[in-house]
C-alpha cells in the first residue's frame, strides 16, 4: 500500500492514502486533490495513476509544470518510495504505507482523574518543582538520568531537519526517555488530531484522557490500568494489554498544538512520577522546536512569495505604459496604483493606422495574483485584437469570445474601449460593464458614458452598442476603474461618481499632470489612514486642436 505526503508552502501537511483510484491534482474543485486558492497550479495540473504493478504521476499541460526530484517531469514518471513531486509551493512525497495498524481511535470511557494510581500535572508544576534546591542525594540521583535525556533532546532536535523526520525522533526520544514501549505522536491540523509518528502497532485512546490532556493543559498517567476505574472494563485495553500509560500535552507559552502518548505493556513496568515529570517537559521542548520549525518554513514560503511578487509585479510593469504618449491633438496623463503588489487593472494607449488614436482601460474581477496573470492575457489579446476590427463593438465581441474560454466562474473583466480621431474630433467607444466614462465639456457640462454592454468573460455570445460623441477644443474625458469611485473614508463613504465628476469639472482648465496631481493627492487626503481597498486606474485625455496646439506653449 501507498500513500502521499503532501506540504504546502505554510507548513501544513497531510497523508493521504492511495487507493487504486486515479488522483488529479489542481486549482479546480473536481480534483481529488483541490487547492483552489494557488494561483500557480493549472485548474487539471498532474494525476497520479496506478497501472496495476506501479504507480505513476503525468503532468497534464499546466502552465508551470511539474517536477520529480527536481527534475521537470516531461513524461509519465514511474514512482518509487521517496519520490518527491512538486508544483507551485506544493509538495508531494510518494512513500510506501506500514500495513501495521497504525490507526489512532479515541474511545469513549468514564475516567476519574482523582482515582488511586491516576496522576495529573501541569508543566508549571514540574518547572516549580525542578527549580527548588535540593540537598538530598537520593533525588540529585533520580534526577542524572532525566538530565541527560533532556541534553539529548535539545542536540538532537537542535539538528535543523524537516518536519516529517522530526517527529519521529520526538517519539522515539520519549520512547527511550522513560523505557516506553509503545507511543504515538499526534499534532493539530485545524481542529483535528493528526498521527504523525507512530511505534507499536495499533493504539485505543480514551476520550477522557485526550480531552483532559488538549483541554487543560495536564499530562496524565494511568500507574495501573487494570486498577483504574472506566479502564479495566474496556476489552480494547485487555486485548492491547496495556499496563501503564500517559500522555502529555505538546504545549508551547500560547497554545496546545497535540499530544505524545506512550504506554507499557510489561507487568513489571509501571511509570512513575519522575517519568511524567520528564515526558512533560519533553513534550514541552518538541513543542517549541515544532513551532519555530512552521514558522521558518511560513517564513521562507513567504520570503520566496515576495520574490516572486516583486518579480511579477516587476514584469507586469513592464506590460504597462510607463507614461502617456505625446499626440498630436490630445493631451494624455495616467495613473496606475495596484492595492497590492500586483494587481488587475489595465490601461493601455494604441496609435493606430490611419491617424486614429485607441484608448482601453479594464478592470479584472478580483486581486493580486490571479487577478494579474489574468491582466496579461487581457494585454496580450487587446493589442492582438484591437485593430483587426471594423468597429470597437466587433472589437469587444471578439474580445469577449476569447476570453470566455480561460474565464474561471467568478472571474470577468469590465472594459471601457475607446478611439479618437484627431482629425475630427470623433469619440468613439463601448463600456463593457465598466464605471462610467466622464466626458467633461470646456464650458463645464458634465456627460456619463454609459453606452456599451455586458462584462467580458462570463458568457461566450455577447453583442455591444458603440456609442460616439465629438470632442471639441478643451473638453476632457476621465476614465478610471471603481477602485477610484469606490475609495472609502474612514466613515465608509465612498468618494463616488459624482465628487470625482465636480472635483474634476472645478479644475478642468489646469494642465493635465496638474489635475492628476490633485486628484491623486485628494484621494489619499479621503482615503486617510484606512488602506487602500481596491486597485486603482485613471486615464484623462483632453483635446487640443491643431491650430491651438501650433498656437499654445508646448510643456516639457
Amino acid at each position: 500500500m501507498h500513500e502521499l505526503l503532501i506540504t504546502h508552502g505554510d507548513g501544513s501537511t497531510r497523508v493521504i492514502k492511495l487507493e487504486d483510484r486515479p488522483v488529479t491534482v489542481g486549482r479546480c474543485p473536481a480534483c481529488e486533490l483541490s487547492f483552489p486558492q494557488d494561483p500557480e497550479l493549472s485548474r487539471k495540473h498532474m494525476r497520479f495513476a496506478y497501472d496495476g504493478s506501479h504507480w505513476t504521476v503525468r503532468d497534464l499541460g499546466s502552465t508551470n509544470g511539474t517536477r520529480v526530484n527536481g527534475t521537470p517531469l516531461q513524461k509519465a514518471h514511474t514512482l518509487r518510495p521517496g519520490d518527491c513531486v512538486a508544483a507551485s509551493r506544493l509538495t508531494l512525497q510518494f512513500r510506501e504505507r506500514d500495513t501495521a495498524a497504525q490507526t489512532v481511535m479515541f474511545e469513549s470511557s468514564r475516567m476519574d482523574v482523582k482515582a488511586p494510581g491516576t496522576v495529573a500535572i501541569q508543566l508549571k508544576d514540574v518547572l516549580e518543582s525542578s527549580a527548588q534546591p535540593s540537598t538530598s542525594p537520593e533525588i540529585a540521583k533520580q534526577w542524572v538520568s532525566p538530565l541527560q535525556a533532556l541534553i539529548r533532546v535539545g542536540r538532537e532536535l537542535g539538528v535543523r531537519r524537516p518536519l516529517e523526520e522530526m517527529f519521529p525522533v520526538i517519539l522515539d526520544l520519549a520512547l527511550e526517555a522513560v523505557s516506553a514501549e509503545r507511543g504515538v505522536l499526534l499534532v493539530l491540523e485545524g481542529d483535528r488530531l493528526v498521527e504523525k509518528a507512530s511505534r507499536g502497532g495499533e493504539f485505543r485512546i480514551s476520550t477522557a484522557v485526550r480531552d483532559r490532556v488538549m483541554n487543560e493543559r495536564q499530562s496524565l498517567m494511568i500507574q495501573s490500568v487494570a486498577d483504574a476505574p472506566g479502564f479495566k472494563e474496556r476489552k480494547s485495553i485487555v486485548i492491547q494489554g496495556v499496563r501503564s500509560l500517559m500522555a502529555a500535552p505538546l504545549q508551547t507559552d500560547e497554545r496546545v498544538i497535540g499530544l505524545l502518548y506512550v504506554d507499557a505493556l510489561n507487568y513489571l513496568r509501571r511509570f512513575k512520577n519522575d517519568d511524567l515529570n520528564l515526558l512533560t517537559v519533553m513534550a514541552n521542548v518538541a513543542a517549541i522546536r515544532i513551532e519555530r520549525e512552521r514558522l521558518a518554513l511560513v517564513e521562507e514560503a513567504e520570503r520566496r512569495h515576495m520574490v516572486e511578487l516583486d518579480q511579477a509585479a516587476e514584469i507586469q510593469q513592464r506590460h504597462l505604459p510607463a507614461a502617456a504618449p505625446k499626440w498630436d491633438g490630445l493631451e494624455l496623463v495616467g495613473l496606475h496604483n495596484p492595492c497590492r503588489t500586483v494587481g488587475g487593472d489595465y490601461h493601455d494607449y494604441l496609435k493606430l493606422s490611419g491617424g486614429a488614436y485607441g484608448i482601453v482601460v479594464a478592470d479584472v474581477a478580483g486581486k493580486g495574483m490571479p487577478a494579474a496573470l489574468m491582466m496579461m492575457s487581457l494585454q496580450a489579446r487587446v493589442q492582438a485584437l484591437f485593430e483587426t476590427c471594423g468597429t470597437i463593438a466587433d472589437f469587444m465581441r471578439v474580445l469577449n469570445r476569447s476570453m470566455n474560454p480561460t474565464c474561471a466562474p467568478n472571474r470577468f473583466v469590465t472594459v471601457f474601449a475607446s478611439v479618437f480621431d484627431p482629425a475630427t474630433g470623433g469619440f468613439r467607444y463601448v463600456n463593457a460593464g465598466h464605471t462610467p466614462g466622464l466626458l467633461v465639456r470646456a464650458g463645464g457640462v458634465v456627460e456619463q458614458l454609459q453606452t456599451g454592454g455586458m462584462f467580458a468573460g462570463l458568457l461566450p455570445d455577447l453583442s455591444y452598442e458603440e456609442g460616439y460623441a465629438i470632442l471639441r477644443d478643451g473638453d476632457m474625458v476621465v476614465l478610471y476603474t471603481d477602485g477610484i469611485s469606490e475609495q472609502e473614508n474612514a466613515a465608509g463613504e465612498e468618494f463616488g461618481v459624482e465628487r470625482l465628476a465636480g472635483f474634476v469639472r472645478l479644475r478642468r482648465a489646469l494642465p493635465l499632470d496638474e489635475l492628476l496631481s490633485a486628484l491623486h493627492a485628494a484621494l489619499e487626503a479621503w482615503t486617510g489612514a484606512g488602506p487602500v481597498t481596491d486597485d486603482q486606474t485613471l486615464v484623462i485625455l483632453r483635446r487640443r486642436t491643431l491650430a491651438a496646439a501650433r498656437t499654445a506653449p508646448r510643456k516639457e
